[in-house]
């Protein structure tokens, strides 16, 4: 099992920190998983951002997904599209193996985004969050089809989990679209939807983000380091 680490925090000295105690954390996990982190670029920048950032992504020490969200993303960060963009294509640049793009991005800068990705061997998520329901599995299956489209190599689909049956519909989304050789991460949000957490990837999700600690989750009901490590997964 893929174990995504979310780093959202308001400094590139931070974000090296959280890193570090992570490290520490994962060296004390029975099985070993797959490590990956999600560093959130929404709050941080400046005159050296790219050389800071190449450096946090080297001692992160397993690949980096680069994330960006504006205000209808419900990040943080209050530039332009084009420069929210910039700084993915930026991300890249310093080594980042995956870049983190919503659906609801411009599709010229999701073009642009992904001729800098293929240049550079890096991956493009597309990613569609639904904020308040799980949508039935046509709605879903045409979500996948549209950011496929627009280029995705990974799409990511998170749902609000309002009772346990959505889970069972996240579940079916992993099974069909990993029989066909696609990539999907798909997350159920909340209480509810933490089964799907586990669940989806072990039917073919790509990854299952767990936060550092409980201070450090970047969504309601997501795993920390401490429960999967007494999972033993």
């Amino acid at each position: 099992m893929r174990i995504c680490i979310p780093i959202r925090v308001k400094s590139l000295k931070e974000a090296e920190k959280q890193v570090k105690n992570a490290i520490l954390l994962l060296k004390s996990v029975p099985q070993k998983p797959e490590i990956l982190f999600e560093i959130w670029l929404d709050r941080f920048c400046g005159s050296d951002f790219e050389a800071n950032l190449r450096k946090l992504i080297k001692n992160c020490k397993a690949p980096v997904i680069a994330v960006c969200r504006g205000k209808i993303e419900r990040g943080d960060f209050k530039g332009s599209e084009k420069e929210r963009i910039e700084i993915l294509k930026n991300a890249v640049l310093a080594g980042a193996k995956m870049v983190d793009c919503g659906i609801r991005t411009d599709k010229k800068l999701v073009g642009d985004l992904k001729k800098v990705c293929r240049k550079h061997g890096a991956k493009l998520i597309i990613s569609k969050h639904i904020w308040d329901k799980t949508p039935e599995l046509p709605d879903l299956l045409k979500i996948f089809k549209s950011a496929k489209a627009l280029g995705a190599d990974i799409v990511k689909i998170a749902t609000s989990a309002k009772k346990w049956s959505d889970n069972v519909v996240l579940f079916e989304l992993v099974s069909r679209v990993s029989q066909k050789g696609e990539e999907i991460i798909a997350v159920g949000m909340g209480e509810c939807g933490r089964i799907s957490r586990i669940g989806c990837p072990l039917l073919g999700s790509y990854l299952t983000y767990v936060a550092l600690d409980e201070k450090s989750r970047t969504a309601e009901g997501q795993f920390t380091l401490k429960e999967i490590k007494a999972l033993s997964l």
